[in-house]
């Protein structure tokens, strides 16, 4: 048992130097020895709980996934149940503390960058696609036509994800703040075009 929470403990350490490395020096920077000397561990630990770089980024996004799922959970659970609010918990998550910190900024566009010639983080941001669609789509059946359930997901999604890249490259121009409100006055928008209820 104890073994198993050594093991917990030290992927985590990895993990947080694989973000702190990559703010600092770049996905291309981002050596295995800057990652152990960053988390006060061996390279072999890496390669020991890992197989390498390529596997703890996967680890490190699976981790900021896995953030974004907790922080739509939290968000959902002080609201009221209707799809409205839980669309706008959606659209808050995706701005919160976490998802915009300098360093979790950094590293989604390291994992973006690198999806495109990884099948591996390919298929990870391919499930985040489904899932933020899948969810969008559920809480927008009840507010809308049918035919316009997808093209609204769609569209607040890109919506999500554009302001999100806008506020990451910005260095601060950009406030979250911002990007949460004109992602929330679109979804109103559409529900109020398609005389949905909220």
């Amino acid at each position: 048992m104890a073994r198993l929470g050594v093991e917990s403990i030290r992927r985590q350490q990895l993990i947080d130097a694989t973000l702190k490395v990559i703010e600092e020096h770049g996905f291309q920077g981002a050596t295995i020895g800057k990652i152990a000397g960053a988390s006060e561990l061996s390279v072999g630990i890496v390669s020991h709980y890992f197989g390498g770089k390529q596997g703890l980024l996967e680890a490190t996004m699976r981790y900021l996934l896995s953030s974004l799922q907790q922080d739509v959970s939290t968000l959902m659970a002080g609201r009221p149940n209707t799809p409205r609010e839980r669309l706008m918990a959606i659209v808050d998550a995706n701005f919160s503390g976490v998802q915009t910190h300098a360093q979790s900024a950094k590293t989604w566009l390291a994992f973006w960058t690198q999806a495109m010639h990884s099948p591996d983080l390919m298929r990870l941001q391919r499930v985040n696609e489904r899932r933020l669609l899948s969810n969008l789509m559920f809480y927008l059946r009840p507010l809308m036509p049918a035919d316009q359930v997808r093209t609204t997901a769609q569209t607040i999604a890109a919506l999500i994800d554009g302001f999100w890249l806008r506020a990451a490259m910005s260095e601060g121009r950009i406030e979250p703040d911002q990007a949460i409100a004109l992602c929330k006055t679109y979804v109103d928008q559409a529900i109020h075009a398609n005389n949905g209820a909220s």
